[in-house]
């Protein structure tokens, strides 16, 4: 049934991502990179504050939920802290950006900026009080209900991304005013994946909790606030630094590829969505070879299928970014880059879940600050061309790819070494096979598209290679027996349509 609810998600993802990507192709098409530049950086300063919106009381929520605890009281109690979190992330936001600009005498680029920070304001707050919901359904591992709204609100954002580039952009009185509309379009785009949530969660009830309920949540959630802080500044500090240093051109393209990039994370992450509430079950239970066996699992289909989509975005990169515009080119190193880096991510998120499953969080508190720590001291020597009167490498956004690569390679490393000797193996069995038919599988087709046998520009011949890369890879998997008997039957289990409406039928009508 997991592996059904995990496929659910992925499909949705694969779909809204397609989706996302229309959205993308017409604002780089007909806006240009400057305009998205300006609203990703916008995006990105906001989003520095986003951690306070979370404190790690998410986690807290799917964990003591998946244990136990009584409902109504969960839901109550994650509601005020929600709230309460709202209003001081409302008040420090509106404080920073007023202190920038009163008392250190900073400026933005252009106005814009400073009106899209107000705008995204609305955007954090919506987006938190989505994730309230998700929350929640996550806990219950209820995927068909986490996948409808989402999909509603990719087609309802792209939609709107498509008509207001071919109808409103022509009426601007620049093109970096276009950030305005990107960032209105992303508030009522959120206000609407809020508002599809609602009916799910009719019949709910809250009860009055108490402080032991406050304290459930806050002991948990103080460790991974943490973890999120860094997370928070990791995730943004690349943009504001090319911003700094490049302007927002070039924020534009990172973006952008960051965007293309997370088509792949999102897969990743559907599919092990679901790992902590299985997780946190299967050791309060007490339930440890199933723990085990289930992170192995996890990971090993993880890797069976993005491995492919890996390959062909290393071989076609410069195809794939030229699908979007033919500007984003001449970065296609960057894409290269980040994509190795979101396998790593993927393949360590079941075992990063592991220590949130047992209640240790800390320990992903001191990964957290190692990785801001590789990625900061990376970016400052990595992107700049100088700093004061020191002469710097000036790799721009290849140098925010090169310092985020680094950091995942370096947690990587760490969690296999101490979960190795934990677990009795290091990773999945399966793994070093399936790279190695990765790779066999990339040098193949890197011949393949250098011969001119067949076209690699147009959109129509880049899935067929794509399907093709998929279909020769699996094929070395099955003749070589690394995909058993039983993969192949959970594969079947859990793509069979029948058993897949059913199952969707059954959790709304009993959600």
């Amino acid at each position: 049934m997991l592996g059904r609810k995990s496929l659910l998600l992925t499909v949705q993802n694969i779909i809204t991502g397609l989706i996302g990507y229309v959205g993308l192709l017409f604002v780089l098409r007909y806006s240009g990179l400057q305009p998205y530049g300006i609203f990703t950086f916008s995006l990105s300063f906001v989003g520095l504050f986003s951690f306070i919106l979370d404190m790690g009381f998410s986690s807290a929520n799917i964990k003591r939920i998946s244990e136990g605890m009584e409902f109504e009281k969960a839901i109550t109690t994650y509601f005020i802290i929600k709230i309460i979190l709202a209003i001081i992330f409302v008040g420090i936001v509106i404080l920073s950006i007023e202190f920038w600009e009163i008392f250190l005498h900073g400026s933005f680029r252009t106005i814009y900026e400073k009106y899209d920070f107000y705008l995204l304001i609305f955007y954090y707050i919506l987006q938190s009080f989505v994730g309230y919901y998700q929350s929640i359904f996550n806990a219950k591992t209820y995927a068909a209900i986490l996948s409808i709204p989402p999909f509603i609100e990719a087609v309802f954002r792209n939609s709107l991304l498509v008509i207001s580039t071919l109808f409103i952009l022509k009426y601007m009185k620049s093109p970096d005013e276009f950030s305005l509309i990107l960032a209105l379009i992303w508030v009522i785009s959120y206000a609407i994946y809020l508002f599809v949530f609602l009916p799910f969660a009719r019949g709910w009830k809250f009860k009055r909790p108490t402080g032991e309920d406050f304290k459930k949540y806050y002991t948990f959630a103080i460790p991974v606030s943490i973890s999120l802080i860094l997370g928070s500044i990791s995730s943004n500090i690349s943009v504001i630094i090319i911003e700094s240093f490049f302007g927002s051109y070039y924020v534009g393209a990172y973006g952008s590829i960051l965007k293309i990039v997370s088509y792949i994370s999102v897969i990743t992450s559907s599919l092990g969505s679901l790992i902590l509430p299985t997780l946190s079950f299967l050791h309060s239970n007490g339930r440890e070879k199933e723990y085990k066996d289930t992170i192995f699992q996890y990971e090993r289909y993880i890797s069976i299928t993005v491995l492919p989509l890996i390959i062909f975005m290393i071989i076609f990169s410069r195809q794939v970014l030229n699908l979007w515009t033919s500007l984003l080119i001449q970065f296609s190193s960057t894409l290269i880059l980040l994509t190795i880096m979101v396998y790593l991510n993927g393949l360590n998120a079941p075992y990063s879940n592991h220590f949130n499953a047992i209640g240790n969080p800390k320990y992903l508190m001191y990964l957290g600050f190692l990785s801001t720590l590789i990625i900061v001291i990376f970016d400052i020597i990595l992107i700049p061309k100088r700093i004061l009167n020191f002469q710097l490498p000036g790799l721009g956004i290849l140098g925010a790819a090169v310092a985020a690569l680094l950091s995942s390679i370096v947690i990587f490393l760490i969690i296999r070494i101490k979960l190795g000797k934990i677990f009795g193996a290091y990773m999945d069995r399966s793994i070093p096979r399936q790279l190695l038919f990765a790779i066999i599988t990339g040098l193949l087709f890197y011949y393949l598209s250098g011969s001119g046998i067949f076209p690699s520009l147009q959109w129509w011949a880049l899935v067929i290679w794509l399907i093709s890369i998929y279909l020769t890879f699996f094929a070395l998997l099955i003749l070589t027996k690394s995909l058993n008997n039983e993969d192949i039957k959970i594969i079947k289990e859990t793509i069979n349509p029948s058993k897949m409406i059913s199952y969707i039928k059954e959790e709304i009508r009993n959600k």
